[in-house]
C-alpha cells in the first residue's frame, strides 16, 4: 500500500507540471515563428500568382512624350506597368501605383505627372485608360464589345482588343492594342 501511495503521489506531480506538451516553450516559439511565416508565404504566393501579363502595341504621343512600339502590360495587386521595347533600345517602363507614376524608375506624384505630361486631366486619367473604364459618366455610347465617349475635341474608344484616346486640341494620342499571345 505504501508503494501505491508513492506512485499516486508521483503521478499527481506530473499531472500538475507547468510544462504541458502543448504549452512547451519550444512549441510556443515555433507557433510564433511558423504561423506568421505561413501567412506571409500564402499571401506572397497568391499575390504573385495574380499578376497578369498581356502583350500590347502602345502609342503614346503628346507634346512631351512620343513613343510607339510593342511591349507588355503587367497588372498586379495595386499596380499596372507598361513596358515598351523601342526598336532594340532601352525599354521604357511606366509603373502606375496608387498615388504615383514612375517612368524608368523615376517616380512622380500622379497629379504632378498628369499635369506635366497630359495637362488638364484628372490624376486617374491614365488608370482609367489602362483599365478600359469611361473617363466620365457623360457621353457614353455603347457599341458591340465596348463604348465610345466623344466631346468636341476628345474621342475615346474602348473595344475588346484596343483602346484609343485622342484629344485634337491638346495633340494627345494614346493607343493600346492588346495582341494575341503567340504559341
Amino acid at each position: 500500500m505504501i508503494i501505491n501511495s508513492k506512485l499516486s503521489a508521483s503521478n499527481h506531480a506530473f499531472s500538475h507540471s507547468p510544462i504541458h506538451p502543448f504549452t512547451h516553450p519550444l512549441i510556443h516559439l515555433l507557433k510564433k515563428i511558423l504561423i506568421p511565416f505561413a501567412i506571409f508565404f500564402i499571401a506572397f504566393f497568391i499575390i504573385g500568382c495574380t499578376t497578369k501579363i498581356t502583350p500590347v502595341f502602345v502609342t503614346i504621343k503628346s507634346p512631351k512624350i512620343k513613343i510607339s512600339d510593342e511591349g507588355f502590360l503587367k497588372e498586379g495587386f495595386g499596380y499596372k506597368e507598361i513596358i515598351i521595347y523601342k526598336a532594340g533600345n532601352v525599354p521604357v517602363k511606366f509603373l502606375l501605383k496608387q498615388n504615383q507614376i514612375c517612368v524608368n524608375k523615376k517616380c512622380f506624384n500622379k497629379y504632378l505627372f498628369i499635369k506635366h505630361y497630359f495637362k488638364g486631366y484628372k490624376k486617374n486619367f491614365f488608370d482609367k485608360i489602362l483599365s478600359k473604364k469611361p473617363l466620365s459618366l457623360k457621353n457614353i455610347q455603347k457599341i458591340p464589345e465596348g463604348f465610345i465617349q466623344k466631346t468636341q475635341n476628345i474621342t475615346y474608344i474602348v473595344k475588346k482588343n484596343s483602346v484609343l484616346f485622342k484629344d485634337k486640341k491638346k495633340h494627345i494620342i494614346i493607343f493600346i492594342k492588346y495582341l494575341k499571345e503567340k504559341g
